[in-house]
Parts: C-alpha cells; structure tokens; sequence
C-alpha cells in the first residue's frame, strides 16, 4: 500500500487531492493518507446546508464550511480528529454494476484499532462505534478510475463545539431516542490503554495499517499546482458548497411592532425562486416590486442586508424595520 503524508489543515486541498488522485494519477495500488483540519463542517454530496447546520453559530465563529464529493452526514473535523482516505484502482470489466462496499475498507481500520488495543466495532451501516457510541462515519464514492473511501476519527474533537455547530435531521434523533449529536458520540482517547495525545495515536494507527517500511507517494510540483487549482475553482467555490443545495421551500413568521409577518420563500440551486409576503401590517411601497427584485439572488443573509443597503435604505413596511424582515427571513437558519 502507497501512503501520502501530508500536513495542510485545509479540507478543501483534500477533497481537490483525492479528487485529483482518482481522476488524474492511474493508480496501480492501493493508497492512504491520513489528514487533519481547523474547525470545519463537512457537508455530505446531497445534503441542504440550511436544514444540517447551525449557520449563524458557524458564521460568528468563523468555522470554514466545505462540501464532499461523497454522500453521507455532516460531520465535524477540528485538530483533536482525524481524517482517512483509501483510493484504490477499480476492478477491470463493468462498472455500471458496482456497488458500494463500506466493509473492504472499515475492516482495516477496526483491525488496527483493536490491535491498538481500542474495541471498535463496524455498526450495520457505515460508523465504527465503541460500546455503541460513534467515533467515525465513512463514506464512498467511485469517479475516474478509482474508488475513495474516506472516514472520520473522533480521538479528541471538542464534542460540545459538534453539538452546537450541527443541526441533525430530527427523524434521527427521534427514531434512536437520543437528544444531541453529543450524545451518541465518543472520543477514542477514553478508551486508549495509554495516555496518548493525538499525534502519538495517529502514528501507531499509521504504523498499523501501512506497516515498519511504507512504500511512499510523492506529489510533483505540477501535482500540486494542479490540486491548487481545483481547490480553488471547484471546492472553495460558493456554487460547489451552497449552490449544490437541493431545492427547499420555507415559511417564516414573526409578531411584530407592526403586525404579523410571514414570509414564504423558494429555494433552488442556492438561489431565490420566489419570495411572497403575508401579513397584517401595512406599507406604502408596491411589495411586489420587491419581491421581484430578490428572485435570481443568492440565499444568504449578507447577500440579502446588502440588497437592501443598495435597492432599499428606508424600512419597506411601517414599524418593522428591514432588518427584522431579514431576521425572520433567515429565522432558525
């Protein structure tokens, strides 16, 4: 097995690096590397940043948000966890009929952990759990030439950060009889048989899964230039993270100085499809002007303050400042 290390935080060069890898490189063998970020939320493929994430938290506390190329949860990476990736050339013959396989690639990680004296277990789907609490969800995608699998390591995230900066879907938390993501989460370093720090657990991790005498990838000066570049147009680009949200409907309502205000809004591709107000106030401008004006811009809360800054300085609606029209707006987002 090649191994790549690397030291960046950021995960946009990772995604642009396995992406790159399985696209670019035709890899003969097996590869893994094992990686780390700042405080980041990673949204999985197909999923609505706006339901997952707790999107003012992570704005006031400047935590970078990314996108996968793979589908799954979102998941919380910082400096106390780590991040894995196996890509592996595909089989020869007809790729039509793959399917995904979680277990090839988790069994490697749980044999390591156990050999590190650490209980991991795979669950029915695609988390390693001890004693029934999650310390990494995988997921898997196949592109080029290549399949990635890639995981997550809870050994010391900071799990209250996790718990205010996620938003899991609520038939989740309901259907396991849970009250947080928290609450179903662990950290590896409690059940570690030393007192390890993070460093020290992901070099007998390393050692385990690659062996005393690992076969080294290396990057060019061209690879990197070229991983640098697709992070930059794909991965850290505002269409890649929010434009990929799916199409959502929303009504906000607020009691105001002014009267109820209601807000029906539709969402496509991150961008306003319609924007209709409802209420008992009272306004001396055409709303519908208005409404017109938001169709075609980006649902965003600064977007929207600085549409209104440039097209709409006075309050449109009496005794409801634009401010608090905006507040509903992006009400519990």
């Amino acid at each position: 097995m090649l191994y790549l290390p690397t030291d960046s935080l950021d995960p946009n060069y990772y995604f642009a690096l396995e992406e790159y890898l399985m696209t670019q490189k035709a890899l003969k063998e097996d590869l893994f590397m094992i990686w780390q970020t700042d405080f980041t939320v990673m949204l999985g493929n197909y999923q609505n940043a706006y339901v997952e994430l707790n999107l003012p938290e992570l704005e006031k506390d400047q935590v970078a948000i990314t996108r996968r190329n793979t589908g799954g949860g979102t998941i919380f990476t910082d400096r106390g966890g780590w991040q894995f990736s196996f890509i592996t050339p595909r089989p020869q013959g007809d790729k039509r009929h793959e399917a995904i396989n979680f277990e090839r690639f988790m069994q490697s990680i749980i044999q390591a952990l156990q050999s590190l004296g650490i209980p991991a277990e795979m669950n029915s789907r695609n988390d390693l759990m001890i004693h029934g609490k999650k310390i990494s969800g995988n997921a898997q995608c196949f592109k080029g030439n290549s399949i990635l699998h890639h995981g997550s390591l809870l050994f010391e995230t900071d799990l209250t950060a996790m718990a205010n900066y996620l938003n899991p879907a609520k038939h989740k938390l309901i259907s396991k009889g849970i009250k947080s993501v928290k609450d179903r989460t662990t950290n590896i370093k409690n059940y570690c048989p030393d007192d390890w720090d993070a460093k020290t657990f992901k070099d007998a991790l390393v050692k385990e899964i690659i062996g005393e005498q690992p076969s080294y990838f290396h990057l060019s000066e061209a690879d990197e230039l070229a991983v640098q570049k697709l992070k930059k147009e794909k991965f850290e680009s505002w269409e890649w993270v929010f434009g990929r949200n799916p199409a959502f409907s929303l009504v906000n309502e607020a009691v105001l100085p002014g009267g109820l205000l209601k807000l029906h809004c539709k969402v496509e591709k991150g961008v306003i499809q319609s924007l209709l107000f409802e209420g008992d106030f009272f306004s001396t401008h055409d709303l519908r002007d208005f409404e017109h004006s938001v169709k075609g811009i980006s649902f965003n809360k600064k977007t929207m303050q600085d549409h209104f800054n440039d097209n709409y300085p006075q309050d449109l609606i009496h005794n409801i400042s634009n401010q608090q029209i905006i507040d509903t707006l992006f009400k519990d987002l």
